[in-house]
C-alpha cells in the first residue's frame, strides 16, 4: 500500500507535470524567444530526470513491481525520448536560423566592401592612367630636347666652319693690303708702276661697296661670304647685292 500510495503521489505529480505543465512548457517553447529555449528544455528534463531517479531509487529493493508501474516507466522513457528529438529538432532549426543570418549578414558586408573596393580600384586606375599620361609627356619633351639639342650642335658646327672660312678670307685680305703696302713695290720699274695702279685701282672698285659705290665695303654677308657692302649700307640690304642670295646674317670684317 505504501508503494501504491507513493506511485500515486508521483503519478499525480507526473500527470500534473504532464499537463498543465508541459502544455505551459510547450507554449514557453512555441512562443519563448529561442535565446530562452535551451534553458526551458534543460529545466523540464532536469525536473523528468529527478523524479524518475526518485521513483526508481523508492522502489530500487522491491522485487514485486506492478505492471501499471512498468507502463510508467516506459511512459517516461517515451517521453523523455520524444522532448529530446524535439530539442534536437528546435537545436538544428536554431543553428539553421544562426547560420542563415549569418550569411545574411556576410553577404550585406561583402557588397558594402565590394562597392567600396570597386571604388578605390577605380581610383587607382585612374592614377596609374594619369601617371603614364605624365610619363608619355616627360618622354615627349625629352625627345624634343634631344632634337633640339642635336639642332644646335649641327648650327654649331655649322658656324665654327663659317668662322673659320671668314677668318681665312680675313687672312687673305690683310696679305693682300700688305703686299700692295710693301717697300718692294718702290723699287719696280715706271713701266711695271703703270700695271701696278692699273691693278690697285682695279682692286679698290672691286673693295667698293656695292650699294652707295662710294664707301669701302666692310661687312660679309651670310650665307653667300660676299664682301659686298659698307656698314652703313647693311641694314638696307635684305639680299646679297653679287648673287642676291637673302641674308641671315651679317659679320663685320677688321681689314
Amino acid at each position: 500500500m505504501a508503494i501504491q500510495a507513493q506511485f500515486y503521489s508521483e503519478n499525480f505529480d507526473g500527470y500534473a507535470l504532464g499537463g498543465a505543465n508541459q502544455d505551459s512548457v510547450m507554449e514557453n517553447l512555441c512562443f519563448a524567444p529561442q535565446q530562452q529555449q535551451y534553458t526551458t528544455f534543460d529545466q523540464y528534463q532536469n525536473i523528468l530526470h529527478q523524479k524518475n531517479f526518485n521513483f526508481l531509487a523508492a522502489n530500487a529493493n522491491n522485487n514485486n513491481i506492478p505492471l501499471h508501474l512498468q507502463s510508467f516507466s516506459a511512459q517516461i522513457d517515451k517521453q523523455r525520448l520524444e522532448f529530446d528529438q524535439f530539442f534536437n529538432l528546435q537545436n538544428e532549426r536554431l543553428r539553421s536560423a544562426v547560420q542563415e543570418q549569418r550569411n545574411r549578414q556576410t553577404a550585406i558586408l561583402m557588397k558594402k566592401y565590394e562597392t567600396k573596393t570597386r571604388f578605390l580600384l577605380k581610383q587607382k586606375d585612374q592614377e596609374i592612367a594619369n601617371a603614364a599620361n605624365r610619363t608619355n609627356e616627360l618622354q615627349n619633351f625629352l625627345n624634343r630636347i634631344e632634337i633640339e639639342n642635336q639642332t644646335w650642335q649641327r648650327v654649331a658646327r655649322e658656324n665654327e666652319s663659317m668662322v673659320a672660312s671668314l677668318s681665312g678670307t680675313i687672312q687673305r685680305l690683310r696679305d693682300s693690303a700688305a703686299a700692295a703696302c710693301s717697300p718692294a713695290a718702290d723699287a719696280e720699274s715706271c713701266c711695271e708702276n703703270g700695271g701696278e695702279d692699273e691693278e690697285e685701282k682695279w682692286g679698290e672698285r672691286k673693295l667698293v661697296c656695292r650699294r652707295c659705290k662710294s664707301e669701302k665695303s666692310s661687312v660679309i654677308l651670310l650665307p653667300c661670304r660676299h664682301l659686298c657692302c659698307c656698314k652703313e649700307c647693311e641694314v638696307f640690304l635684305d639680299s646679297c647685292p653679287v648673287c642676291t642670295m637673302v641674308k641671315k646674317a651679317s659679320v663685320e670684317a677688321l681689314i
